[in-house]
């Protein structure tokens, strides 16, 4: 998250400086939603308020496939879909579009950033060792700077994807 100050001048006339954390998707349009399930470390399915559902790629990060149908189950797949289910499923999320990408993709999954009071879940997927940073098209998310240092993170601890069994292997 990036810091804003803003500056307030008080009543007596002295100014006086707040910092705030501004999430990454500020700039984006945001939507809260459920996370009903977990398909894989990447992939969710939300409901919305008013009762309609929809897929989520969320975006700036690629974890192990696990359910591709041309590609076998890649090593930290089913744990990249553990973490997911842990730390998404059944929760409220804030789902924001990022200005860099397109709303959907090809499968017409949402393409969206997602975060859950204020925890980005792109950037922790990456320094939890479940994700690589994403580039798709050469268009990074807005956010790709602190995927990547995440990620730089955990290859240098060796964890998760980076540590054995798969060493940084698919």
């Amino acid at each position: 998250m990036s810091r804003t100050t803003i500056s307030f001048a008080c009543a007596v006339g002295m100014a006086t400086s707040v910092a705030f954390l501004t999430p990454p998707s500020a700039l984006a349009y945001a939507t809260t939603a459920t996370v009903v399930k977990v398909v894989d470390g990447d992939t969710v399915g939300v409901e919305y308020s008013d009762g309609r559902d929809d897929t989520v790629r969320i975006l700036g990060i690629d974890t192990p496939e696990t359910k591709h149908p041309d590609k076998p189950v890649e090593c930290w797949g089913p744990e990249a879909t553990a973490f997911a289910t842990t730390e998404l499923a059944g929760r409220v999320v804030t789902l924001s579009t990022d200005p860099t990408q397109d709303e959907r993709d090809r499968y017409r999954r949402q393409l969206a950033v997602v975060d859950r009071d204020g925890w980005n879940y792109s950037i922790e997927a990456a320094r939890a060792g479940v994700a690589r940073a994403y580039i798709y098209d050469d268009k990074p998310v807005t956010i790709y700077p602190q995927i990547h240092a995440a990620q730089q993170q955990a290859q240098a601890a060796g964890r998760g994807l980076w540590g054995p069994p798969c060493n940084g292997a698919r």
